[in-house]
């Protein structure tokens, strides 16, 4: 998943430290406070239209079906949709609207959901617009290649597919007109784990055991992609804030919705790099 934090792990506490006084860090406190505590200040709502619709794609390789018949033509066509087949679109755009949602409330900026796309009002320094352009469930199958040599330098491999599922989502925000792009992607575990049985004239009997992605991923997916949406809009939100305090952002701030707060930052620009994808 692209939102992981293990870069965080290389942070020193001497930069967690300079939190306490950096004019960024400050700024975006006084932000989430005058939120929290409801304040005369906390003029700021944030607009979310949710799309009603999920496209459902799979970009797996084509698959040349025309001499099969049609029994195995259903086959080929439920391997290649083993998750999309079972995938309830409902389910799938309610896991990540609520998600969303909720994330965003964390922060107690008050959210109005509009139900159609025009009825998002122009975007202000009250009116914070997130619209949820389309999301769309994605899998794809792919060949692929496990292999190793014995110690006497025999090779052996082992051909399997690797299954891939991706959540998308594609948002405007506030003034910008660009588009956004962020995703998650899965995939069936790629380590190849084998126990070798017997091996004779250059054939090994091996039992394989591989992880594979379910439909219940999915969903999880769906979840994490409007949890992760939310706290990165927030994070932007603040930043926005900041910038027109400053002039400038130093820091990226990055926004815990557990606790309302902000634990950690970064360089400005290094941050930039783990949020959504501006698409040109």
């Amino acid at each position: 998943m692209k939102r992981h934090y293990i870069f965080f792990f290389c942070i020193t506490l001497a930069t967690m430290l300079l939190a306490s006084c950096s004019s960024d860090y400050h700024y975006a406190k006084q932000y989430l406070r005058k939120h929290k505590h409801k304040s005369s200040k906390a003029t700021e709502q944030i607009y979310v239209y949710l799309p009603k619709t999920v496209a459902f794609t799979n970009t797996s390789a084509a698959v040349d079906t025309t001499s099969l018949s049609p029994e195995q033509k259903d086959s080929v066509h439920a391997e290649l949709n083993a998750i999309l087949g079972r995938l309830n679109d409902s389910i799938f755009l309610s896991q990540f609207s609520q998600s969303l949602l909720y994330t965003l409330s964390k922060s107690h900026i008050p959210v109005i959901v509009v139900q159609e796309e025009r009825l998002l009002p122009p975007p202000s320094r009250d009116a914070l617009i997130l619209d949820i352009y389309a999301l769309e469930a994605e899998e794809f199958v792919e060949s692929s290649r496990s292999d190793f040599y014995t110690r006497k330098g025999t090779y052996y491999a082992y051909d399997h597919n690797i299954r891939h599922f991706s959540g998308n989502v594609w948002l405007q925000m506030d003034y910008d007109t660009s588009f956004y792009f962020y995703n998650i992607e899965l995939s069936d575990d790629m380590d190849f784990h084998g126990v070798v049985l017997s091996m004779k004239n250059e054939k090994a009997n091996m039992q394989v055991e591989q992880k594979k992605i379910n439909v219940n991923d999915a969903y999880a997916v769906a979840r994490q992609m409007g949890t992760d949406c939310a706290v990165m809009y927030i994070e932007k939100i603040l930043h926005d804030y900041v910038r027109t305090k400053n002039g400038t952002n130093t820091w990226y701030l990055f926004y815990d919705h557990h606790d309302n707060d902000i634990h950690l930052m970064i360089p400005y620009e290094s941050g930039t790099k783990v949020g959504f994808e501006k698409l040109k």
